[in-house]
Formats: C-alpha cells, sequence, structure tokens
C-alpha cells in the first residue's frame, strides 16, 4: 500500500528525517549490508521521523546502481513501516533515475527523491521533463527534488517548483539544502502553502522552519540525532527558546568539525557509537577517531 502525500506530510512535518549514512566494508568500496539494519534501528530508537536514504551524506550517487537498489530494499525492510522511508533515486542521466524510481516503487518506498542532474548546466524546461519522467515512473509515489546547486550546480528555481506543483501529480515537496537564506525564504513564500519543505541546511535550520518550512532533513543526524530530534519537538511544542538551545548546541557541534571530513567525521562518529559503518568511499578520507569523545563534551555541556 503507497502511503500518500497527505499522509507523508503528517508524518514529517515537526520531524527530522536523517541523511543516513551508507555502511561500506573497510576499504570504503562496497556496501555493507549487514549494518544496514543495525544503524536504521539506532535512529529510529533515537525518535527521528523518517529515513532518506542514498542521499549526499548517504554517497548515493558513488554507489554502483546494483548497490542502490540493495541499499533501498534492506532500508525499507529494516524499517518495516516503523517510519517513512525516502530513497534518492537521482543521476546525472534520466534513463538510470527511472529505472531506480521504479525499483523504488516496487520495494514500498515511501517517497523518491531526486537531485538534479549534476555538473553541466541544465535549464529549468529540461529540469521539469527530467522530473517529470522520474516521477511518472513511480505513479503512487510521492516525488521530492533536492535543491543543493551549491554541490550539484543546478538547483530548482521558484519557477520550476510551481511549474512542477503544476505538471507532476506526485509531487510532494522539495528538501531544500541552499547556503543562502533568501533563495530558502523565497522558495518558501511560492511553495510552501501547497507541498511540503524539507529543511536541509543544518545552521539555519530553524530559521526556514520558522519562516514555514515543515520538517528536516540532516547528514549529521545520522550520527547525532538527539539534537535535531529535540529541536524539532521544541519548534513543533511552539517552545522557542528550547528550539534555540538546541540549534546553537547544532551549531557548536558543526563549527567543532568543521576543520575534518564531513562525511568521514559524521562515520567516525557513528563508528564510535558503536554502528560499523567504516570509511567513506575513497578518494574522501577517514574521519577523526577521537572526534566523538570531544563532541560528547560539548552534548554535556550544552
Amino acid at each position: 500500500m503507497h502511503m500518500t502525500i497527505e499522509t507523508l506530510t503528517a508524518q514529517l512535518s515537526g520531524h527530522v528525517a536523517p541523511a543516513m549514512a551508507t555502511p561500506l566494508t573497510p576499504d570504503g568500496f562496497r556496501l555493507n549490508a549487514n549494518v544496514i539494519p543495525q544503524l536504521v534501528d539506532f535512529l529510529i530508537e533515537r525518535g527521528v521521523g523518517g529515513l532518506f536514504v542514498g542521499g549526499t551524506t548517504g554517497e548515493g550517487i558513488l554507489l554502483s546502481d546494483a548497490e542502490r537498489r540493495q541499499l533501498h530494499a534492506l532500508s525499507v525492510s529494516a524499517a518495516a513501516r516503523r517510519v517513512p522511508v525516502l530513497l534518492h533515486v537521482g543521476t546525472n542521466d534520466t534513463q538510470s533515475a527511472v529505472a531506480l524510481a521504479q525499483h523504488a516503487a516496487s520495494i514500498g518506498a515511501d517517497a523518491i527523491v531526486a537531485v538534479t542532474p549534476t555538473f553541466y548546466g541544465v535549464s529549468d524546461e529540461a529540469l521539469l521533463t527530467h522530473f517529470a519522467a522520474i516521477a511518472g515512473a513511480a505513479p503512487e509515489t510521492p516525488f521530492f527534488a533536492y535543491d543543493i546547486p551549491q554541490m550539484a550546480v543546478n538547483g530548482i528555481s521558484t519557477a520550476l517548483a510551481q511549474q512542477m506543483i503544476a505538471d507532476i501529480p506526485t509531487f510532494a515537496g522539495v528538501k531544500c539544502s541552499r547556503t543562502d537564506m533568501q533563495a530558502i525564504r523565497r522558495l518558501i513564500d511560492a511553495v510552501a502553502d501547497s507541498v511540503l519543505i524539507l529543511a536541509g541546511n543544518e545552521p539555519i535550520m530553524l530559521g526556514s522552519l520558522a519562516l514555514g518550512a515543515h520538517g528536516a532533513i540532516s547528514g549529521l543526524a545520522t550520527a547525532i540525532p538527539e539534537p535535531f530530534v529535540a529541536l524539532l519537538a521544541a519548534f513543533a511544542a511552539g517552545n522557542w527558546e528550547a528550539a534555540r538551545q538546541q540549534q546553537r548546541l547544532i551549531n557548536r557541534l558543526l563549527a567543532h568539525m568543521a576543520a575534518g571530513p564531513r562525511i568521514g567525521n559524521i562515520k567516525a562518529i557513528l563508528h564510535a557509537r558503536g554502528v560499523p559503518v567504516n570509511r567513506p568511499m575513497p578518494p574522501r578520507s577517514p574521519g577523526s577517531a577521537e572526534l566523538w569523545d570531544e563532541l560528547q563534551l560539548i552534548l554535556d555541556n550544552p
């Protein structure tokens, strides 16, 4: 049974869905399927509202299509309908993304997400055609566009988002990870009354929620979900002071991590917390083995 956009909106609003790290073998080159259920349980037990699988933090675009399908199937199975599972199916070519979307629908994904194609500039018209083909390949599954132009080159303009509302029946919203708060505001102003906006920029997450974002997706939350769960809960309860305290705590954690490799450090934290996700895929660097001890001091003295 497929989840409706209305049900998905209700379940993700006021919650964080971690951008789940992908467990790899110790050399970093292959998927380590055995650890996926352990990581899913680790996150659900800490109160997350959903899971975003195979995105930026999940190194999805670095995996083979066969490994992405395996990661997706095992994540959906491990979640066992306890929280919604959003599967990232974005690729640089439409045909591959369509095939991943079809597979995601066949295994019962609660939503599919696609980042814009990367490296080469693509027009809004071409992006609309690309996204419509992906969404059409899973016609009963809610579809999200992933907006991160600082990494992907291409982004989701307000005009494109409005056109997707008009042309794609399953368009459920945007995962917005832009760094420009004014650009985030313009997107929220333009479409947040019609579709779901999931805030992806961690240092300004509370600001995005205050402007009208409905929920959040965070990479750091895959390793340290607790302050993100607390921030979203405080915001949903109208407790602004508690929400501000959690945002400041998150920003202290981010600042302490800033000198090292982000994905490597996220995976090192998880490893230290008992979930052996191992290193990122080379040539990305592994993180600091001592980092979790240092971050715990911040968490214990907020």
